[in-house]
């Protein structure tokens, strides 16, 4: 393989197509807990909450 001095942008766009999904390693910055932490699931509105329990 000979090496080159430059890569095309072309090339570049083509080798992170493939990376697209790195939600499995998304954090956000939360100050009140003291730096980087993965999110925490958000519930979504409108679903009923599963309640155990007696009568």
């Amino acid at each position: 393989m000979a090496l080159r001095k430059s890569i095309p942008l072309s090339e570049l766009r083509e080798q992170r197509a493939g990376r697209d999904d790195d939600s499995e390693h998304e954090t956000t910055y939360q100050a009140s807990r003291g730096g980087w932490h993965r999110p925490t699931d958000k519930p979504v509105p409108g679903t009923p909450k599963n309640r155990r329990g007696g009568a």
